[in-house]
């Protein structure tokens, strides 16, 4: 149930909508603020079911009822979805909303309930018609707006609604969500610190070219900790190339490689551990053999920097594997 992942993640928000919707006190307007990865969609589809739901579990929905389905899939009559996330929110979207919503409800609970994702792209015009809805509300109508920027949503709206702060997710908590998802061990130790959404967890894990670099990293870094010499004709062999792959998954791969690598460098310094072993021998030994965590670390920021604009990717892997040469006293 999406309700017990919310009180883990976001308590307050949990508690908020709780307390709202068991005294029967939801607030005509809401607007969910936070970043990216947290869960403001899946909070604001959970809060139209909640309204509706004839099955209820305490104040929150059911999420199991053919009602909750019809909205988790969009086929609410009286719920409309806006997304300004590919283009801006004209005011014709505002006003197919408000005269649906000026007409006798559809559904049996007689509730109409909208929501605007990525808000902050509403063009001034669509706001202002807006906020002649949301100025007067109806008893029956509730608003959702989402925004990753709310100090880029018209003062207007925000000072119409009930603000709510998504925290952004923790390591711990990409971690957990990638191990839901069965991704195995040292990937999701290693996307819980990479990525800034659950979106991106999967889309990753899945990924060949990530994949391909967590392999080559590994053997790297067990060729580099013994002869970093032998380590970088590893590397000059392999160069990054995934079997049948073209040039922007070679870059994909080189990619994955040095955000890989920075991870291993933020575990050196501070001592983390994961539930790999094969990671944890490779941070021991990187201990034991003095690596120099300085070094290590600023050549891979720099290249890490530089394949941004960087033309040649195989040059500027050489150039990394000539900086790391020194690494080990």
């Amino acid at each position: 149930m999406f309700r017990q992942k919310l009180q883990s993640e976001q308590p307050i928000v949990y508690q908020t909508l709780y307390n709202a919707l068991n005294k029967g006190a939801v607030s005509h307007c809401y607007i969910f603020a936070g970043p990216q990865g947290t869960s403001r969609m899946e909070t604001a589809i959970l809060l139209a079911q909640s309204l509706v739901c004839e099955h209820k579990d305490e104040a929150f929905a059911c999420e199991e009822c053919t009602t909750c389905a019809r909205i988790a899939n969009g086929s609410y009559a009286d719920l409309i979805v806006i997304d300004g996330k590919n283009s801006p929110i004209k005011i014709e979207a505002v006003e197919k909303l408000q005269k649906q919503f000026s007409q006798t409800a559809l559904e049996k609970a007689g509730r109409k309930i909208f929501i605007i994702n990525n808000c902050e792209n509403i063009t001034l015009k669509a706001a202002n018609s807006l906020l002649k809805f949301i100025e007067e509300p109806y008893n029956n109508i509730t608003g959702i707006f989402i925004t990753t920027r709310l100090d880029s949503v018209l003062p207007t709206i925000v000072s119409r609604c009930q603000p709510l702060n998504f925290k952004p997710v923790s390591t711990a908590g990409f971690y957990q969500y990638a191990k839901d998802n069965d991704v195995d061990e040292l990937s999701a130790h290693l996307l819980s610190r990479m990525v800034q959404s659950q979106e991106e967890i999967m889309e990753t894990a899945d990924s060949d070219s990530f994949t391909a670099a967590r392999i080559y990293f590994m053997e790297f870094m067990h060729e580099y900790l013994d002869n970093p010499k032998s380590a970088i004709l590893y590397i000059q062999d392999n160069a990054f190339k995934v079997k049948g792959s073209d040039r922007r998954k070679d870059r994909d791969c080189f990619k994955y490689f040095l955000d890989i690598a920075l991870v291993f460098a933020n575990d050196f310094f501070r001592e983390t551990s994961s539930k790999d072993e094969e990671w944890n021998s490779l941070l021991k030994k990187a201990h034991e053999k003095q690596l120099d965590g300085a070094l290590y670390l600023e050549a891979v920021s720099a290249a890490r920097t530089a394949l941004k604009k960087a033309a040649n990717m195989l040059l500027l892997a050489d150039q990394l594997m000539y900086k790391l040469s020194g690494g080990i006293k």
